[in-house]
């Protein structure tokens, strides 16, 4: 690149006149440019300057340096400096060297202008062969020591200098922003605002910011930044929609501020002395002009105080881009942000965030100061959830740090009984990584989980759904706790396991790690609610397989597994039943669970067929574990199993069987006699009933007995075999019997014989009439006789002769029933 020259002084009168005017100029140069330059380039002394300087004083005269913007859009760099008193014009001699910079090239080096303040090439005066050749070069010469200088500078700006960063960031965005107007005594003190800028400002703000250093007419200057002294500032102070004057001469005023943290960070970088951050953040991705994450991150891993409001964007930025930083750099990063007191140290739950962010991109041991922050603000606040703590989390010093400071806390968290599940999680993971004794809590911890479990399973305050997730998670953080519970829990399923079974439905265990816990495993095992349908005789077996054990040699299972199967009824009679023949009546004894089988003979409903037959064998395996309320119904229903297979069971007794139910009833509740009355009518209203009994029953004058003899005889199955002739004339002769045994006997039979089997007699067809008419005569001719008198139908004698054959009636009297009785009962 070249850069076309200009130099511009006053001229002894010559060829081309006198005056001010363009003395040596590259060729090239338009003149529309000269023209516009010389706008630009003219000076006019301080007004306390002296009219004549020596040369100490002259060096003294502000320097003016500035950088414009043409309308053609090139660049004009200038450099003017006064030379002196003379005949050359009003406020004396002045040179000004400028350089054009084209429109759209930046200048070599790429350099911001204000970085050429001071170059070698600038000269005081036009060369003397007044053509000058363009420039190749233009090389920088700040000063030595300009950068502690401008750092001691930018702290002793304090405030000021972010609020005129604040200005010149809304000057390069916004072309209608107000020009920033920087008054200072001492020309070069401008120059050092605009280097502190160009180091601070996005490399396209700094290289195309306009300024000059000095003017004595601000209001007249095209510059974004214009450097005045002090005097010359009051001419666009109180305009600031046009000007923003900075003036650190005016004691009065007080320290501008901003709410820019842009402005606020660079300033901080600045006043730390770490300006070369600005061009590292510059580079690293995400970078977006004027942005406070990059820089605010560089500066806090350097540790630069920055604003407190800069900690969350550069914590934000550092969630994306943390592999930009290296590991020492990353964890010092991360230490500032979560430094407890400091200032815009981030919350924890932004730090949780933060942490979340670099889980599993970032070594352990560079997080570990934000997981460190995190386990020492969730001890101190119940609220807050304590990070993961994977092995090599918390090495040293964090852990011993945390372990000296946060033991009591930690164990008295676990302690107290109301607890939540999350934070006691957390707390039982922070004691095992921290090394906290804790196993004395551990014992009361189980035995609140465990009535948390059982007592509380599906209520809105215990376990219930939205609780699983949590209870399982404190289970995760600690083997010994999770053995200390399913202790308690085996011993609670042993006593209640209807309601453990229930909690594991909602607390699913697994099952793997229930260990020999057999009454535990069952419970585990027992699944829905409702019990299976049927006979849940093969459910059980399969309780006391899942078990693991024996209940044979452990009784207790057995109780256990019936608990659960039988929680809704008692077991039927026929369970009960082969629940007895399978295991025998002394592990049901030692078990508890022979009581349910008394229950399931004694309650069983009066047509469950299988009740005689447990009670039977209920008395024959344990008699005397049977008790006394109990033993009267059982030996009543023994007692119907007797009359109910009296004909098919050898070891049946004989004889006495109403006295037996009577006997037995006496004692019995009103279900198992009304049970035994009922399965003695049957066994009496049987051709073949045994001898003697319906005399016994007759004579009885039982009215519970006699009743339940009537109702059956008019039960539908008599009345179907009142069709059968042999039959018809059994109940006739049965009904015809013992008429002088009493009066609740002699009412049921009349009723019976004019209510039943009448109706049934005048039924039959006459040819079956007669068989039933021959069937009593086997019994002798007269009850033959008294028979067909009986079935006498309603049309007469005429009628009767039809029926029975024409027989003709001759008797000498009528034969009573109380003087002959069929040969089965014993009447004779």
């Amino acid at each position: 690149m070249s850069l076309l020259q200009m130099h511009y002084t006053s001229a002894p009168p010559g060829p081309d006149g006198s005056g001010f005017r363009f003395t040596a100029v590259s060729p090239g140069v338009p003149h529309s440019v000269l023209r516009e330059a010389e706008q630009l380039v003219g000076y006019e002394p301080p007004r306390d300057a002296p009219a004549r300087p020596s040369e100490a004083e002259l060096a003294a005269f502000p320097e003016m340096f500035g950088f414009a913007r043409l309308s053609d859009g090139s660049g004009l760099l200038s450099r003017t400096v006064y030379t002196g008193a003379d005949y050359s014009g009003r406020w004396g001699n002045f040179h000004a060297h400028a350089v054009l910079v084209p429109a759209g090239e930046p200048l070599p080096g790429d350099l911001p202008p204000i970085a050429l303040w001071g170059a070698a090439e600038w000269t005081d005066r036009s060369p003397e062969a007044g053509t000058p050749a363009p420039l190749v070069r233009l090389t920088p010469r700040l000063p030595a020591g300009l950068g502690g200088e401008l750092a001691r500078f930018a702290a002793e700006l304090g405030p000021r200098l972010a609020a005129v960063l604040a200005d010149l960031r809304r000057v390069t965005e916004d072309p209608a922003a107000p020009q920033v107007v920087l008054a200072e005594s001492d020309a070069r003190r401008v120059a050092h605002w605009l280097l502190l800028a160009s180091g601070a400002l996005p490399r396209d703000a700094a290289r195309g910011l306009t300024f000059t250093t000095y003017t004595r007419r601000p209001q007249h200057a095209r510059q974004q930044v214009v450097g005045v002294r002090p005097e010359d500032a009051r001419a666009v102070t109180g305009q600031p929609h046009r000007y923003a004057v900075h003036d650190r001469s005016d004691t009065r005023a007080d320290a501008p501020a901003t709410d820019d943290l842009w402005a606020l960070t660079a300033a901080a970088v600045w006043a730390a002395g770490a300006d070369a951050l600005f061009r590292r953040a510059q580079d690293l991705p995400g970078a977006e002009p004027f942005a406070v994450g990059p820089l605010a991150t560089l500066a806090l891993a350097e540790g630069v105080p920055v604003p407190a409001a800069a900690y969350a964007p550069a914590a934000a930025w550092a969630t994306g881009h943390h592999h930009a930083l290296g590991e020492e750099e990353l964890e010092t990063f991360l230490r500032a942000v979560c430094a407890e007191g400091r200032p815009g140290a981030l919350a924890p739950d932004a730090l949780a965030a933060l942490l979340t962010a670099l889980r599993d991109t970032v070594p352990l041991a560079v997080t570990a100061p934000i997981t460190a922050r995190l386990v020492e603000a969730a001890v101190r606040d119940p609220s807050l959830a304590p990070p993961p703590l994977p092995p090599g989390a918390l090495p040293e010093p964090y852990r011993g740090r945390l372990t000296d400071g946060l033991g009591e806390a930690v164990r008295a968290g676990l302690g107290t009984p109301g607890t939540p599940l999350p934070r006691t999680a957390g707390l039982l993971r922070i004691a095992a990584t921290l090394g906290i004794d804790h196993d004395d809590l551990l014992p009361g911890l189980a035995d609140r989980l465990c009535r948390r479990i059982v007592d509380g399973a599906g209520a809105a305050t215990g376990a219930g759904a939205g609780a699983v997730p949590e209870l399982l998670d404190v289970l995760d953080e600690s083997a010994p706790l999770r053995i200390h519970l399913l202790d308690l829990l085996e011993a609670r399923a042993a006593d209640h396991p209807a309601a453990v079974a229930a909690a594991l439905r909602t607390v699913p265990l697994p099952r793997d790690g229930l260990g020999h816990r057999p009454h535990l495993r069952m419970c585990a095992a027992a699944g829905t609610p409702a019990p299976p349908a049927g006979n849940r005789t093969p459910a059980l077996h399969a309780l006391l397989r899942a078990s693991g054990g024996s209940h044979l040699v452990t009784p207790l299972l057995l109780r256990t597994a019936v608990s659960l199967l039988w929680q809704d009824r008692a077991p039927t009679a026929e369970e009960a039943s082969q629940l007895l023949g399978e295991s025998g009546a002394e592990v049901h004894r030692s078990a508890g669970t022979w009581d349910d089988l008394v229950s399931a003979a004694v309650d069983a409903p009066a047509d469950d067929r299988a009740a005689p037959t447990l009670a039977k064998q209920l008395l024959k395996y344990g008699r005397d574990a049977v008790g006394r309320a109990a033993y009267h119904d059982l030996a009543l229903l023994a007692h119907v199993h007797t009359l109910e297979h009296a004909d098919t069971d050898p070891s049946a007794p004989h004889g006495n069987l109403v006295e037996r139910a009577r006997s037995l009833s006496s004692q019995a509740r009103p279900a198992a006699q009304e049970r035994a009355a009922q399965a003695l009518a049957r066994l009496l209203l049987r051709a073949d009933r045994p001898p003697r009994e319906l005399q016994a029953l007759a004579y009885s004058n039982d009215p519970t007995l006699i009743d339940a003899y009537a109702e059956a005889a008019r039960s539908p199955v008599l009345t179907d075999f009142l069709t059968v002739p042999s039959r018809l004339a059994d109940c006739y002769l049965a009904w015809n019997m013992h008429q002088g045994a009493g009066p609740v006997w002699n009412l049921t039979r009349r009723t019976l014989l004019e209510e039943v089997l009448r109706p049934a007699a005048r039924k039959m067809p006459d040819d079956q009439l007669r068989l039933a008419a021959e069937h009593v005569g086997r019994y002798g001719a007269a009850h033959r006789d008294l028979f067909e008198e009986w079935a006498r139908p309603a049309g007469g004698v005429k009628q009767l002769l039809r029926r029975f054959g024409g027989r003709r009636q001759d008797r000498t009297r009528e034969p009573r029933w109380g003087d002959v009785e069929p040969p089965r009962d014993g009447g004779r």
